[in-house]
């Protein structure tokens, strides 16, 4: 994402500290929902009275909603309209609430953020589709969709020093299957394109293991044979069906179909390096074959590795509720907001300090 002012400053601006700021950032960028121990990690603090001074303040200014989770335990919302608008999240849907699943898989996307906030990790929509078209030139009509949005999810994905990309998936407690069986069919056109990649199964419990793995470790054979590599992402199927249609269509040949006219659409933006050329013109000649370009792609594969990683932490109970909260107790977010977005437009006039967080 791409600010042409700096965020932390705005929220500062209403009363928070910069650590304060930095961490509600954080959280509206990646979660949405809190725990009272996840921003006492952030600030590298034990139990005390720093974490109660910043509930109170953000309490007081009408940015929080405190959901009771039973036991005296608490999950925290960022619901504040204003807080999403100034650090450039006005479209978020981070502030809406959620079912317990979801809350838990969002305050389990908080804490593995928060365990690498040295790394480098692809938090936006924008982020992704730009790392993945500049740095291996992927098209974008391989990226999984959701009512036109890439990457919809919201999931992390790390970016190792040696350029290594490990993917994340997050499993909150399913009884099915089916949600990790649907992530990897709308990422399979993304690992097929990468020459290798990790994915990362994330859990608080070791419950799914070994069936997940089984789920992964079927479907990369498959890929294999089916042809799906770095050149040909839709399958070997796909680019004969390419290499038809393009011969039909140089040879202005009345026959082509609508289904032609479609793969040609698509190959014009996927089959387009030297290679390519190459196995076009062969096919166009006569000496490439459809058993020779089967052997060839039907042979290679990304590689890929699966990784579960247990992770440390407890989360609340199931059974969220919203707290019932008088003004007194949350405050109210009219007086803030003016001072919220008055302070914006002056900062917007300064230069950036310290670039975006």
């Amino acid at each position: 994402m791409t600010l042409d002012y700096d965020p932390i400053p705005v929220l500062q601006s209403v009363g928070y500290t910069e650590r304060e700021a930095v961490f509600l950032y954080t959280v509206a960028l990646h979660s949405g929902y809190f725990l009272r121990r996840q921003y006492l990690r952030f600030i590298r603090r034990g139990r005390g009275a720093l974490a109660e001074q910043f509930l109170r303040r953000a309490r007081m200014l009408g940015h929080l909603q405190s959901i009771a989770c039973g036991q005296a335990r608490f999950v925290y919302h960022l619901t504040s309209v204003d807080v999403y608008t100034a650090v450039g999240l006005a479209a978020s849907h981070h502030r809406r609430l959620k079912g317990d699943a979801h809350i838990k898989s969002r305050l389990m996307v908080l804490d593995f953020v928060l365990d690498h906030l040295d790394d480098v990790i692809l938090d936006t929509g924008e982020s992704k589709v730009h790392y993945f078209t500049q740095s291996f030139g992927l098209p974008e009509s391989l990226f999984p969709q959701s009512r036109g949005v890439a990457f919809a999810e919201e999931l992390p994905i790390l970016v190792s020093q040696q350029q290594d990309v490990l993917f994340t998936f997050f499993d909150e407690g399913v009884l099915s299957p089916s949600g990790f069986e649907n992530f990897l069919l709308r990422y399979r056109a993304v690992f097929a394109a990468l020459s290798g990649f990790e994915l990362l199964y994330l859990s608080d419990s070791t419950q799914n293991f070994e069936h997940m793995s089984r789920i992964f470790a079927s479907r990369f054979p498959e890929a294999k044979a089916l042809g799906v590599t770095t050149m040909t992402p839709r399958g070997v199927d796909h680019f004969l069906e390419y290499l038809c249609a393009r011969a039909h269509a140089d040879a202005q040949k009345p026959s082509l179909t609508l289904r032609d006219l479609a793969v040609l659409h698509e190959g014009e933006s996927m089959y387009t390096t030297l290679e390519h050329q190459a196995l076009v013109s062969a096919w166009q000649i006569g000496s490439a074959s459809v058993e020779r370009i089967r052997q060839r792609f039907q042979q290679q594969g990304p590689r890929a590795t699966f990784t579960t990683v247990l992770l440390p932490y407890r989360y609340p109970l199931h059974h969220f509720r919203r707290e019932r909260a008088n003004v007194s107790d949350l405050g109210s977010s009219d007086g803030s907001s003016r001072r919220l977005l008055f302070e914006l437009e002056a900062i917007r006039k300064q230069p950036l300090r310290g670039g975006d967080k």
